[in-house]
């Protein structure tokens, strides 16, 4: 079987961390599970059974544990490739994050010996497409299959799991887009107005800062008018009938009216003390709506695409950790990953020029401005 080298190849971090975790994986033979606060939680772990990966576009390729003889047994159409020692498996992952983890730019290439291991293992892509039939079966955002058996249970299921690194930069949970952006109308806006506003410009970039105060200054109140893609406004609605609103306060807020703390948590409590919906119960209300957002775009909702509401990762998500740990939280830690959603992710600011928002447009003697935010992960875990 000819493996193609990937010896030379630039990917950015969190691409090669999809290899990284085939190699920690296979090297330890174990996954623990983290708690809300992302902590190691070493009385609940899955047991690695085996890795199934698609190399090739008509041969999958599994990666078998043999914890008998603490070997990895690599074959493909029940044909044994070969049987290579976890030990190798081990020291290539500790090689791969430490040769990646403090290079800057971008795109980065891997260790010439840990590529020349990859392709010893047959792996030519570092970021290799899930096996197609496992795809189909359990949705578009996995990363990775894994056969696992309970550590508690003793179950043994297959799994798909969603992958996110942090030894890179902070990952994104949702991006911003020309499709993602929320529409309000604007009071108090004449022509002239709109014009001094839309020529506003810190000479490098769009200046918002000055925007929002041109706003305040002159009492320019904004009312949300709708998401500008009927296909973001249909997902949104899936989630919850208020979403749309919830998501374009949290937006505004973040743009216009808050100093500081931009984090989700924190925004969603000023939205609790504001309650702009008067629901009864706020603080239960905006705090779930939320995590049931953070969940659906984790696990396949975007702006763009128009979503059916199925979560597309099956069994859980793998998380690498700054030292090279990788945890993971699955099926039966629902609650706890929603939570670590909540608490560690923010709104964050977006190009105006490249996402196409902070203009004021005119229709029909109205003014209207558009505004757009991304959810990223914050740097530190709390």
């Amino acid at each position: 079987m000819e493996i193609e080298s990937i010896k030379g190849k630039k990917l950015n971090k969190g691409e090669w961390a999809e290899f990284y975790v085939l190699l920690k994986l296979l090297g330890e033979g174990r996954l623990y599970t983290a708690d809300k606060l992302l902590r190691k939680n070493f009385s609940n772990y899955l047991d690695i059974i085996r890795v199934i990966r698609q190399e090739l576009d008509t041969i999958p390729i599994d990666y078998i544990v043999n914890e008998g003889n603490q070997t990895i047994r690599i074959e493909a159409r029940q044909e044994v490739l070969r049987e290579i020692p976890m030990a190798d498996f081990r020291s290539n992952a500790v090689d791969l994050f430490n040769g990646i983890k403090d290079l800057k730019g971008n795109s980065v290439p891997a260790p010439d010996s840990v590529c020349d291991f990859a392709r010893f293992i047959y792996v030519s892509k570092p970021k290799a497409p899930a096996v197609k039939a496992l795809k189909k079966m359990f949705g578009g955002k996995n990363d990775i299959f894994v056969e696992v058996r309970d550590g508690q249970t003793a179950i043994v299921s297959i799994m798909g799991f969603s992958i996110k690194s942090k030894f890179g930069q902070n990952p994104t949970l949702f991006n911003a887009g020309s499709s993602s952006q929320f529409l309000y109308k604007i009071d108090n806006c004449n022509k002239d107005l709109m014009r001094e506003f839309n020529d506003i410009s810190d000479g490098k970039n769009r200046g918002w800062s000055q925007c929002k105060t041109f706003l305040q200054t002159h009492n320019m109140k904004l009312s949300f008018v709708k998401a500008q893609n009927p296909v973001y406004e249909s997902n949104m609605f899936l989630v919850r009938e208020s979403m749309s609103k919830i998501m374009a306060w949290c937006v505004e807020d973040r743009l216009i009216h808050a100093q500081g703390n931009f984090e989700v948590k924190e925004t969603i409590e000023r939205m609790v003390e504001a309650n702009p919906l008067s629901v009864p119960n706020p603080d239960v209300y905006y705090e779930k709506a939320m995590k049931d957002f953070l969940m659906a775009g984790f696990t396949g909702m975007t702006a763009a695409q128009q979503w059916d509401g199925r979560e597309q990762v099956s069994g859980g998500y793998i998380v690498v950790m700054e030292d090279g740990d990788v945890l993971c939280y699955h099926s039966a830690d629902r609650e706890a990953f929603r939570d670590y959603l909540f608490r560690n992710t923010h709104f964050e600011y977006v190009s105006a020029k490249k996402y196409d928002w902070s203009n004021i447009i005119e229709d029909n003697g109205e003014f209207y401005l558009p505004l757009n935010v991304s959810i990223r992960f914050n740097t530190h875990t709390r």
